[in-house]
């Protein structure tokens, strides 16, 4: 089963003074009036934290890959695992006689 990646550092927040030809489509439309050329505006952004749905449905999305691995047969015994895990560690804690 594939395990999410961690996800990066969040980026900071970060404030910019732009003209009004510079902004994006997405604000301007978002603006009561279209502002005149050369109006200067000061924009902030930030990450957004994925909402409750986005979350869920990143897990929906996981769980069904895992869930078609296991349906193909592309699973590891977990006690055959862990017994290969505790003889690699074991060893890689013996000292180098060498």
């Amino acid at each position: 089963m594939p395990v999410s990646p961690t996800p990066p550092a969040r980026p900071p927040r970060i404030t910019a003074t732009i003209q009004a030809e510079e902004l994006p489509r997405a604000i301007t439309a978002a603006l009561p009036f279209r502002p005149p050329a050369g109006t200067r505006f000061r924009v902030t952004i930030e990450p957004v934290e994925e909402s409750e749905e986005e979350r869920r449905q990143s897990l929906q999305d996981d769980i069904a890959a895992g869930l078609e691995d296991a349906d193909a047969g592309r699973t590891t015994d977990g006690e055959r695992l862990f017994e290969r895990l505790i003889a690699k560690y074991a060893q890689a804690g013996q000292p180098d006689l060498d």
